[in-house]
């Protein structure tokens, strides 16, 4: 049986993610030929800029009445503030030139050439997306659909109009390549993948399309936002309401399913034996089996990379996900609910003998340098195995992971990881407070904590952090206790922050909640898919508005995935590699000024537009947060200035007027000339915060590179 699998938008451009190499390469291993693998995401971003896209989007933004259903979905002053986002004019040449940078392997690694490229991929996605929704695109490749898309509504993710309007991006990728490609293709099967919530409404629609194509093809669609559609929703029986399309569904892990369909298909069966495969009802097949399937590892091979496009990924080299455990060998954190876990945290726990994870890094080294350990945890004296025997036998690897922050971690250990290969790791501290982190469960403290990521940067170890504030009873003080243990430890991490709780259905939170002091836990009006759950809790909702505000000492610029500093980004652990834990003074190094004045020139960053009226501006503030809110009530005092990457600030009209002198691309020197007015030292504070804010960025001269 002939098979292709499918990664749809909208996901992380810089590498092939490791789901359909794991389901292909375990079919292999029991009889069944390569599938083709189609990297969907990276394919339709491609043919974006290309003629026949660019063709394609300009005919769509022209095509007369367009805008009729748009107010149905995004109210006009929401559009227009989204819109003040999107650029002119694309600038098709600026998208070419940044995958080319992205790309190669000494340009990447420019800080000053790395910015500047994923600052206009961000700025052409925005215009992208506004062929759809203004603002549907954030950060380039983040999903922020309209108000009215609620994803945990059936009417909603069955909304043929609103899907197609969403998908208006890649259509003319899927008309002109994808579709003809399929259909020519001889394929029985036809899997699609879906691992994030924003991949759903392009899922939705693609596998419509694909089966008004192939109306014969075995449609089936699987990953871990199928299995959460299914975990979440208040009635399973809308399960195939929403993937109507489809002949099937694999709910949970996927190997043994799905080589479980390519034999039963191979046989002119149905695939109605395997606890995972759900078929639609349309096939009449009664459910008794058990639920569900937890794949044992020792059975899975070593996975196989070699069928995803890794010429078309937007970085300078291989980076590949590796699964060597499954679950969560602590499992009793209160909040947390990841996976089909039942009555616990997370799904069984399973792990791979650390012999076996040499073995397999050993093969994989051999094909990518980078190897990434996508797991919920690694077990310490597992990951301390493998490391001496990494180093014993010489594999030259690069790899990352999440752990748990233990007291196992001394110098001399993390410094075996480091010999081993470890450039980073990620951790979840949670908390600065011990008696939240006693609530959470967590079975370590703030002093454990930072003896850690100590020993961890001793090594020069990349320490990535994580946490949260909200958790349930949490005062104010307490919050802050989280927000002083990263601001006094900030040598010690690279790249982190806190988030807000959310409390869902599986957490240990929800189901007790009289242990935690909540009341009133309940669904979301109108939910269908009970993503989160909403509750009252009197002091830790009290407090929330200020806990944001001192949050924002936490506030440090830059981007977040899929770019330099998302946390566990291919892109992040390639600069730890280069630069190790000083990594941060090389992101921070685009804000400085060059100590030759006339070796550097710099541009504008971005363009000047007309201030909209003042509730657009208004929307645009309450809806990107932005710190411009400061200066509203002078907006007729200043000028809006967008830059390159979509963000708008608002600048008083005689820094608007030194930013102009950088319309054509000029030197330090040359600015000082034209800034004749200002002395010396203020109007190279003048440049410096104008560089140092990025509304102006260096350009080579001659071709340096640049800082």
């Amino acid at each position: 049986m002939k098979s292709v699998l499918l990664y749809p938008p909208l996901t992380d451009p810089t590498s092939g993610y490791h789901s359909l190499s794991y389901l292909d390469t375990y079919a292999r291993a029991n009889g069944h030929p390569p599938a083709d693998i189609i990297d969907v995401n990276i394919e339709a971003f491609h043919h974006s800029y290309g003629p026949a896209g660019r063709a394609a989007l300009a005919h769509e933004l022209r095509r007369p009445g367009r805008d009729d259903p748009f107010a149905d979905y995004l109210a006009s002053d929401l559009a227009a503030a989204h819109r003040l986002r999107v650029p002119a004019e694309p600038d098709v040449d600026a998208v070419v030139r940044a995958v080319d940078t992205l790309r190669d392997p000494e340009a990447f690694y420019d800080i000053g050439r790395y910015r500047n490229a994923t600052e206009d991929v961000i700025a052409w996605m925005n215009w992208l997306g506004a062929s759809a929704f203004p603002g549907q695109f954030i950060e380039g490749f983040r999903f922020n659909g309209p108000p009215l898309l609620n994803m945990g509504s059936v009417a909603d993710l069955t909304d043929e109009a609103l899907l197609g309007r969403i998908s208006v991006p890649f259509q003319g990728y899927y008309d002109d390549v994808l579709l003809p490609r399929l259909r020519a293709g001889g394929y029985g099967v036809v899997g699609v993948n879906i691992t994030y919530q924003w991949q759903l409404p392009f899922a939705l629609w693609l596998v419509r399309r694909i089966r008004a194509a192939l109306p014969d093809v075995f449609l089936v669609a699987g990953g871990t936002e199928v299995s959460d559609v299914w975990k979440y929703a208040a009635d399973k029986r809308s399960m195939f309401e929403i993937f109507a399309a489809l002949d099937a569904v694999v709910v949970g892990e996927g190997e043994t399913a799905y080589a479980h369909i390519l034999d039963h298909l191979d046989r002119g069966a149905l695939p109605a034996g395997h606890p995972n495969v759900f078929l639609h009802p349309r096939y009449g097949v009664g459910r008794t089996l058990p639920m569900l399937r937890y794949e044992p590892l020792a059975d899975l091979p070593t996975p196989r990379f070699d069928m995803l496009p890794w010429d078309s990924y937007l970085s300078p080299e291989r980076f590949v996900y590796y699964a060597p455990t499954r679950g969560c060998y602590w499992n009793k954190c209160t909040f947390c609910d990841y996976g089909l876990n039942g009555d616990s945290p997370t799904s069984p726990w399973r792990q791979s003998t650390a012999d076996r994870m040499v073995r397999d890094v050993a093969e994989l080294s051999r094909f990518a340098r980078f190897i990434y350990f996508s797991v919920d945890v690694l077990a310490p004296a597992t990951i301390l195995h493998f490391a001496e025997k990494v180093v014993e036998q010489g594999i030259d690897v690069r790899w990352g992971a999440e752990i748990r922050l233990e007291k196992y971690w001394s110098d001399e250990r993390c410094e075996l990881l480091r010999r081993s290969g470890c450039t980073a790791i990620s951790v979840g501290f949670e908390s600065g407070n011990q008696r939240v982190l006693n609530l959470i469960d967590k079975g370590t403290t703030p002093t454990r904590v930072h003896q850690t990521i100590q020993s961890m940067t001793k090594a020069g170890i990349g320490v990535q952090i994580m946490g949260f504030t909200g958790f349930p009873t949490e005062t104010l003080a307490e919050a802050r206790e989280s927000i002083d243990f990263l601001t006094e430890n900030r040598d010690l991490w690279t790249f982190g922050g806190l988030g807000t709780f959310v409390l869902t259905a599986g957490a240990i939170v929800a189901k007790q909640p009289e242990r935690f002091g909540i009341t009133n836990v309940r669904p979301p009006d109108g939910a269908d898919i009970v993503r989160y759950l909403k509750f009252d809790e009197p002091i830790s909702q009290g407090v929330a508005d200020e806990v944001a505000r001192a949050k924002d000492v936490l506030q440090e610029g830059g981007l977040d995935r899929p770019w330099l500093g998302g946390i566990d980004s291919p892109h992040t652990f390639f600069y730890h590699d280069r630069y190790g834990t000083a990594i941060r003074s090389v992101v921070d190094r685009t804000g400085a000024l060059p100590v030759d004045e006339d070796a550097v020139e710099f541009e504008l960053n971005g363009e000047f537009v007309e201030l909209p009226p003042d509730g657009v501006l208004d929307t645009y503030v309450a809806s990107y947060g932005i710190a411009t809110a400061r200066s509203l009530p002078t907006v007729g005092e200043r000028r809006l200035f967008r830059r390159r990457d979509g963000r708008l600030f608002l600048l008083r009209r005689a820094v608007a007027t030194h930013l102009k002198v950088f319309g054509t691309p000029a030197t330090v020197a040359q600015a000082h000339e034209q800034m004749w007015m200002l002395d010396h030292a203020a109007a190279s504070r003048l440049i410096g915060d104008l560089v140092g804010r990025r509304f102006v960025r260096e350009v080579p001269l001659s071709g340096a590179p640049l800082r």
